[in-house]
């Protein structure tokens, strides 16, 4: 789910063959979604240091949150061999206690794990149980099932409502999808201020995502005023997680000087990073450093073959890069 392009730098043709940013805000994939922040764990307090058979023990007595930390066990593998039928009855006897983080493990396990046969109406019915007690990651998925339909009718209302109480919640992912909503316009009106306050809380709870995100927001000027060296500070946040957009954005303020100290060799080195993850932008720009010989030494074969891998992937720049190059008389066809 792409969301609108931001603008690019414009640069001269010599230049954009060594650098070029891929100005987009994020859109998390239906997977990421899916894999959503364990809430539930996370609010067990003290999980870490208690060991299965006690657990066991205190889960044998009725104890809905030792029923539901024991399921997380068994569906994890945590000091027992993993088993995701003995993890379903153990979230089940949490759940029908009324006990909302079992409710919610429920209806994921029931939902997302192909592991397990799929019982969708049951999971939405536990989610919405869930959604109603509070349960900020159960509110998030009601979200989204509104807004993405499947069986129900698509309610973009409903959608927005319940994503707003996860986020208020502070559930990141719900904070972080608010941003997208938001930014994009699609069914609500476009709202960059708006956009710019979820993401920068999502932001701040190190979602990597939105870091770059914000960083993208600061680099246009979107819901907040233009500042580079904020854009650097948040790409850098999201590029020391991984994450690869984040990465060649930084590399291309490091390419330049914007918000930071002019770095060849720091742009080699974020750019490497981000095309090692398969960033086609990231290879086409690194290949442009490798032809200039900017933080590296001057290599043109290895720069046509970056060119060529990335035209090859459908990279259209990396593509217009070698037309240029040929129309030149640099390289043959």
């Amino acid at each position: 789910m792409s969301i609108t392009k931001l603008k690019k730098l414009n640069l001269s043709l010599t230049t954009v063959l060594a650098l070029s940013t891929g100005l987009a805000i994020s859109a998390c994939s239906a997977e990421s979604a899916n894999e959503a922040t364990q809430y539930s764990v996370q609010s067990i307090e003290n999980s870490d240091s208690r060991d299965f058979e006690s657990v066991y023990a205190e889960a044998n007595q009725g104890d809905p949150q030792a029923q539901f930390q024991l399921g997380s066990m068994y569906e994890s593998g945590e000091g027992v061999s993993q088993d995701k039928n003995k993890a379903a009855d153990w979230y089940r006897k949490a759940a029908e206690q009324g006990f909302a983080d079992g409710q919610n493990a429920l209806a994921k396990l029931y939902y997302f794990n192909m592991e397990l046969e799929p019982v969708f109406n049951e999971s939405i019915a536990w989610f919405e149980k869930a959604a109603t007690q509070g349960q900020p990651e159960s509110q998030y998925y009601i979200g989204f099932f509104y807004e993405q339909s499947g069986d129900r009718q698509v309610n973009y209302d409903q959608s927005l409502k319940w994503y707003r109480k996860s986020a208020e919640n502070g559930f990141a992912i719900a904070q972080f999808w608010l941003g997208i909503i938001y930014s994009e316009g699609d069914w609500v009106e476009q709202d960059y201020n708006e956009a710019y306050k979820w993401t920068r809380k999502a932001a701040e709870q190190d979602d990597m995502e939105a870091q770059y995100n914000l960083g993208v927001m600061y680099a246009n000027g979107l819901g907040v005023k233009q500042h580079d060296a904020l854009a650097a500070k948040w790409y850098y946040k999201s590029a020391e997680q991984g994450y690869a957009a984040a990465q060649n954005n930084l590399a291309a303020l490091y390419y330049i000087g914007d918000g930071v100290e002019q770095s060849y060799d720091q742009a080699f080195q974020w750019y490497s990073k981000s095309a090692a993850q398969g960033d086609l932008e990231a290879q086409t720009n690194l290949g442009g450093l490798y032809h200039f010989g900017h933080g590296v030494e001057k290599d043109l074969d290895k720069a046509l073959e970056l060119y060529r891998d990335a035209a090859t992937k459908g990279h259209q720049r990396a593509k217009d890069i070698i037309q240029v190059l040929i129309q030149e008389g640099i390289i043959n066809h």
